[in-house]
């Protein structure tokens, strides 16, 4: 099977050289051991302003396979405009979806391509995610939800998920374009959630495969100001109320949008400034619901299952 791989960059000048060398000696294992055509490695750049894109250029100068391409954005569009991009320009059968902040072991593919040899129905496999500052230490094994959109970590260590953790993955590019791929109105944060749902009500298949490793910083090329972490809690916010509309049947919808406006009632009480976010988040869902629900005509019209189903095998728990 043949593979691109592709990285939304943002000013990841840190992590840049050992994310591009342990990409670069995983595809030639690929190649050598698992049959596999490593083919190329995309860089979408969201307008960085350091020097990540330099050693990108310089990397790609040094080798010939896989061919390092670049494309340069005007502007930070946001993770899900970006990784769209990417994979739009990508021309092979998979496609690895990967955060700048990390690096791969040498054998990480290997074991992917083995399960979508072996499932013609897989959408999406996560390699188990370890910290990259602790790399004994796991980070994330997938991701489940609840009944109002919270996310909740795969504690039981299942191969099945929900969604998978944003950091890493790899689809299957047919799925991937046949679900319309990352909704950009997202722009970041809760997108892999709503991805793992339209993949599933499509009929696709979302696991985890332990045995393939990457490392992961958290939050290493995100800055830390306080404007930004309000902008991550609205985001968060908006795009989880966004994510209810697109996938939950009315029934089902009514109900988790009254318990979700009384959970965020409660959480605003104990802050004026967490409450003002959360108004703020509630007016943007408002004034863009039309775009809402045109993507949730578009996505139920597809869906192949519902999410009684989904509860029944346990992928959206109660709270």
């Amino acid at each position: 099977m043949r593979i691109s791989i592709v990285i939304v960059n943002r000013n990841s000048e840190v992590f840049a050289s050992k994310l591009t060398e342990s990409l670069i000696h995983s595809c030639k294992n690929c190649e050598r051991i698992g049959g596999c055509n490593c083919e190329e490695i995309i860089i979408v750049d969201n307008a960085s302003t350091d020097n990540s894109l330099r050693i990108f250029e310089e990397c790609s100068k040094k080798i010939t396979k896989p061919l390092i391409k670049i494309v340069r954005l005007r502007r930070n569009t946001g993770f899900c405009y970006a990784v769209n991009i990417g994979v739009a320009l990508a021309n092979t059968e998979l496609v690895a979806i990967l955060n700048p902040d990390l690096y791969v072991d040498a054998d990480w593919l290997i074991p992917i391509i083995e399960d979508f040899k072996k499932h013609p129905r897989l959408g999406v496999v996560q390699p188990l995610i370890c910290w990259y500052q602790n790399p004994e230490q796991i980070q994330s094994t997938g991701l489940y939800a609840d009944f109002v959109g919270n996310y909740k970590g795969n504690i039981f260590n299942s191969k099945t998920l929900l969604a998978p953790f944003g950091a890493a993955y790899v689809v299957r590019r047919s799925a991937f374009v046949e679900i319309g791929g990352l909704d950009s109105f997202y722009f970041m944060y809760g997108d892999e959630l709503d991805l793992g749902l339209r993949m599933w009500l499509a009929g696709w298949i979302i696991m985890l495969e332990p045995k393939s490793k990457v490392y992961h910083y958290m939050g290493g090329v995100t800055p830390s100001s306080l404007y930004l972490k309000h902008l991550k809690y609205l985001l968060m916010r908006q795009n989880q109320v966004i994510t209810l509309i697109k996938s939950l049947s009315l029934k089902s919808l009514f109900i988790a949008i009254s318990l979700l406006i009384f959970v965020n009632i409660f959480r605003g009480l104990k802050s004026k400034e967490t409450l003002r976010t959360i108004l703020i988040a509630y007016y943007r869902v408002l004034r863009n619901i039309r775009y809402i629900i045109m993507q949730r005509y578009r996505y139920l019209r597809k869906k192949l299952l519902n999410e009684e189903i989904l509860r029944h095998w346990g992928l959206i728990r109660p709270i």
